[in-house]
């Protein structure tokens, strides 16, 4: 991954603190984002480009007024003032291009160079084979199934929420890192923004923005003004 900087600007070394939002169910961790770069008196600072992420471009969605700039699938933003790097993911990551870069012998340089293991051959004597055979057969009880997962430890279960992976690979680093959960369903999310928001606030203990919309507490950024379209007409009601 390459970090392109804005033209006469940097990362601010002040800056120790990195929000990154996980691209999963609602895009509230995205809204949460956009949140923070609106209210925290942030600026663009650069973009990070990839080809495992899906392209996509856009218009400017922060205003307040818009200045043409345009959205990148991977924008980094500098608060100085609340000594925060934040990081908004627009697109997902193309999982065909993953699969694509693998050796026929199921070595990936560019996964081994994140720190990701190849999965360890199949040995039915292990535990968590075991357990799987089990379930795929329909042979479990639920007696067993209980059994088993008493049995279990950490080493046997495998990543798979959207954070997780990066979770485990920042933790194998010695880097810090708190991962905030939001439980939501599909639909209108900006709430679960909001309270997403607020969450990691009092967890970064930052006061809250002073914008004079939403409570007095965040600003909501140009691009949510037309999320879903104009209101519909009074007059046919």
């Amino acid at each position: 991954m390459k970090f392109i900087p804005e033209e006469g600007k940097r990362l601010h070394e002040d800056c120790s603190t990195l929000i990154l939002p996980a691209v999963s169910i609602g895009n509230v961790g995205q809204l949460t984002a956009d949140l923070f770069v609106s209210s925290m008196d942030s600026e663009r600072v650069g973009y990070l480009d990839n080809p495992y992420v899906l392209p996509c471009v856009g218009n400017d969605a922060y205003g307040p007024l818009p200045q043409g700039d345009l959205a990148l699938p991977l924008e980094v933003y500098d608060s100085p003032s609340n000594a925060l790097t934040i990081i908004q993911q627009r697109s997902p990551v193309i999982k065909i291009y993953y699969l694509s870069s693998a050796n026929n012998n199921g070595t990936d340089e560019n996964c081994e160079q994140l720190g990701w293991k190849k999965l360890q051959e199949y040995d039915p004597s292990q535990t968590h084979w075991k357990y799987l055979i089990d379930l795929a057969e329909g042979n479990a009880t639920r007696e067993d199934i209980i059994s088993l997962e008493d049995e279990l430890e950490e080493e046997n279960y495998y990543a798979s929420l959207p954070f997780a992976a990066l979770f485990s690979f920042l933790k194998a680093k010695g880097l810090k890192v708190t991962c905030l959960l939001c439980y939501c369903s599909e639909g209108d999310n900006i709430s679960d923004a909001f309270q997403l928001a607020d969450a990691a606030c009092k967890l970064l203990k930052l006061s809250h923005p002073n914008s004079g919309i939403e409570g007095g507490k965040w600003q909501v950024p140009l691009s949510w003004m037309t999320v879903y379209g104009p209101p519909p007409d009074v007059s046919i009601f």
